[in-house]
């Protein structure tokens, strides 16, 4: 979800909403001998609206879960889950005076807080990841189909070279080097497409298998090793060594968008359980405060 104007009236509501409980919060203060605390009917009503937004914001995963939902629009669902969830710290503020009080109070203080920091870490993953996307993996898929592209580009790849070199078992000899001089054979002679072949071997395969420490996850020095790759291979065959140098472009995309799709996953596993974790502890808490009132 981007912040931008059409957010205002969110904020706007948001903003109305927290100078209302607080208005309602001083009026109710003077009232009460050792001052405003979770067990007024006012602190009782705010802490109760508190919760109710915690589970309303927990209902935007099961919604994710249960496509068949037809509850309203997930981009309002989204974004009251985000401006609800920020208006919740001020009530939970306002509920408890603001005091940390016992330990199970002081728990909930941390995990409210840990979880709205992560929220607004997701909020900022959002602004940027989806621009990034954007310009850096044109080509973008979904995360699920990532294997499978992945294994794509490598059958191509592999197609590419067996129909420019006959076959990918190559003679085994050295690795091609945009630094060495390289005579390359005759056009049309059968040996012309041995170069991709030993390309492939030495470069290609290692890159597509996944070796980090491949020179063709490189965009400079990869673009070195085609161009000399191209300075040894006839003009026929130049189509292929430029086919695999925009496999290998593909191939680098798709990488980047499964590392920022794993920072977005890795920011989920942290904030979901976080926050089912703070529902729990806030239903114990409202159980034991009215049981127990005081306490």
């Amino acid at each position: 979800m981007l912040i931008d104007r059409t957010q205002s009236r969110w904020a706007l509501a948001t903003a109305l909403i927290g100078a209302a409980a607080v208005a309602v919060y001083l009026w109710d203060a003077p009232r009460h001998l050792n001052g405003p605390s979770g067990s007024t009917a006012v602190g009782i009503t705010l802490g109760s609206c508190a919760l109710a937004i915690m589970l309303f914001c927990a209902a935007l995963s099961l919604k994710r879960r249960v496509p068949h939902w037809r509850i309203g629009k997930a981009k309002t669902w989204l974004r009251a889950h985000v401006w609800l969830g920020l208006l919740t710290v001020l009530l939970v503020g306002l509920h408890g005076a603001f005091k940390t009080g016992g330990t199970l109070t002081t728990l909930l203080w941390v995990l409210l807080g840990f979880v709205t920091l992560s929220g607004f870490a997701g909020i900022l993953l959002q602004q940027f990841l989806p621009r990034l996307l954007l310009h850096s993996v044109p080509g973008e898929t979904l995360y699920q189909q990532l294997g499978r592209q992945l294994e794509n580009i490598r059958t191509l790849a592999e197609q590419v070279v067996i129909e420019s070199a006959g076959s990918l078992e190559a003679p085994k000899t050295a690795a091609i080097s945009a630094d060495l001089e390289y005579t390359p054979p005759e056009p049309d002679a059968p040996e012309a497409g041995e170069p991709i072949a030993r390309f492939y071997r030495d470069y290609l395969k290692p890159f597509l298998e996944g070796d980090p420490g491949s020179q063709l996850a490189q965009t400079d020095r990869a673009a070195s090793l085609f161009m000399a790759l191209r300075t040894m291979t006839p003009p026929r065959l130049h189509g292929a060594v430029d086919e695999l140098a925009s496999l290998c472009e593909r191939r680098r995309e798709f990488q980047r968008q499964r590392r920022m799709m794993i920072v977005l996953f890795a920011w989920l596993i942290v904030h979901v359980p976080a926050s089912w974790a703070l529902i729990v502890l806030a239903i114990v808490h409202a159980v034991v405060a009215l049981r127990w009132k005081g306490i």
